[in-house]
């Protein structure tokens, strides 16, 4: 009985302990230091999660080298976990380099990888392969990263050169790979010892590899037919995947069109150079420009939106009172902009009871929308029917509102009599549309029928309707 206590008690171990915990990163399109911020932070995540593997699901046809390097002294830098590069669709270029830095590499049926020589767009925009200055440091990354992860060195290397011949060799069980430059140079007992050479690759090629090619040449650890029997073959039960944020996704495609808004911004500042005044191109041109130079910085907006939405509606309702009086436009954008900030800042435990409890998998969104919203009518509402019911019912002192009977009351209007239809003054202050205007020595309450009006401007008196003076641009005859 206690022998199959035992038992039973170390097959129960032995499967927990099989039991592996993995964390997904996907890096897809362009390298480019948007990919590098992302790969960085959810590295970082990732290791604080402690898993057993971090797996890189790379598809890309590459892109810069100063990036792809950040990539790869990312990944070389992580201690605690596996990691592993999984190719589900292709590792090209500056890709084949950043699946390297991985320890282990596994290609789905049909990829590729490798081709990683250095190349620079020619006036005609033909790509050419630069020289020995980039390619050597290049190949002595690829060199270090193969010997570090046990990948064939040689074989590395010749991604990257072109001229870079390699030559098969096998003696019985035994093969090497060798430099055709090196090889020719053998004598011939030492050529007789090895079967004749087969070319892996030729000199003008680079190396690129399928699937099947990448296990042959002892790159490749496997070839499973999709991810789930990958995670299976390595026993991985529990999986956390680190999706790219929105923030990161928008800092990435400013990066990818920053030439574009950069000639669009410049073109449309050189036509607002050559017309006079300042309008709607020297606008486009400040924001085309900036949107540029900060898209940099886009990666974490996400962290920061609610505090940008916040100070973007005061500076609107500001604008409102100040700049645009009586438009409405911006102090609705502002309140817009107020409450989704405060949306995105709420927390969904501080619902009250009554709410229905949200389901697994359920958005709260819509709660929250829904209670904040029922603040606001309240708000709004609270110092409404007070003023109306309950602060009048205050004894006198207790109340900031006049009791005071004021049927009699007369309004101010007297100077209004002063000044006619028709008659010219001088604006004090812009009329946007309401503001201040002087007519025979005297300063008046005026407004306009939507028009904006400069200070300085001349003006002429159009109505005098209920002690409200109308008036317009004065245009002499």
């Amino acid at each position: 009985m206690k022998k199959l206590l035992l038992i039973l008690f170390l097959l129960l171990t032995a499967s927990y302990t099989q039991a592996k915990t993995a964390a997904w990163i996907t890096l897809e399109g362009d390298v480019d230091p948007g990919m590098y911020e992302y790969a960085s932070r959810a590295i970082g995540e990732a290791v604080q999660k402690n898993p057993d593997y971090i797996i890189f699901d790379i598809n890309t046809f590459g892109g810069r080298l100063d990036a792809a390097f950040d990539i790869v002294d990312t990944i070389m830098g992580i201690k605690k976990a596996e990691t592993i590069a999984f190719v589900s669709k292709k590792a090209i270029s500056a890709g084949a380099l950043i699946a390297l830095s991985s320890k282990q590499l596994y290609m789905l049926p049909g990829t590729t990888i490798g081709d990683c020589a250095p190349i620079v767009q020619n006036s005609d925009g033909t790509p050419t392969i630069v020289g020995e200055k980039i390619q050597s440091p290049l190949r002595a990354k690829f060199r270090n990263l193969a010997q570090k992860n046990h990948y064939p060195e040689l074989l590395s290397m010749a991604m990257v050169s072109p001229d870079l011949a390699v030559y098969e060799l096998k003696k019985g069980d035994s093969t090497l790979a060798v430099e055709a430059s090196k090889y020719d140079k053998w004598s011939k007992k030492e050529k007789a010892l090895w079967s004749t050479p087969k070319v892996l690759v030729d000199s003008g090629e680079l190396l690129t590899m399928t699937d099947e090619e990448a296990i042959a040449l002892h790159f490749s650890k496997g070839t499973p037919e999709n991810k789930a029997s990958f995670e299976k073959s390595l026993g991985i039960e529990q999986k956390h995947e680190i999706k790219i944020t929105w923030s990161e996704k928008l800092a990435r495609f400013i990066a990818s069109i920053s030439g574009i808004l950069l000639i669009l911004g410049f073109g449309s500042l050189y036509i607002e150079f050559k017309t006079p005044g300042f309008g709607i191109f020297g606008i486009a041109g400040i924001i085309l420009i900036a949107t540029v130079f900060l898209g940099q910085y886009a990666n974490h907006l996400d962290s920061y939106l609610p505090a940008i939405l916040l100070a973007l509606g005061a500076i609107l309702f500001v604008v409102e009172i100040l700049v645009m009086p009586g438009t409405f436009i911006f102090g609705i954008a502002g309140i817009v902009c107020m409450g989704a900030a405060l949306i995105l800042t709420f927390d969904v435990s501080s619902l009250p009871g009554f709410f229905p409890e949200l389901k697994e998998g359920e958005s709260p969104a819509i709660e929250i929308i829904l209670y904040i919203a029922g603040c606001a009518i309240v708000a709004a509402l609270f110092p409404i029917l007070a003023s109306k019911y309950l602060i009048p019912l205050l004894p006198e002192g207790w109340t900031p509102m006049l009791k005071t009977d004021l049927a009699q009351a007369v309004s101010p209007t007297e100077d209004i009599v002063q000044v006619k239809v028709n008659d010219s003054g001088t604006a004090e202050t812009p009329l946007r549309p309401v503001g201040h205007a002087r007519f025979k020595d005297k300063l008046f309450d005026v407004q306009t029928k939507g028009e904006m009006i400069e200070s300085g401007a001349k003006v002429r008196i159009t109505e005098i309707i209920d002690g409200r003076i109308w008036v317009t641009t004065h245009k002499e005859s």
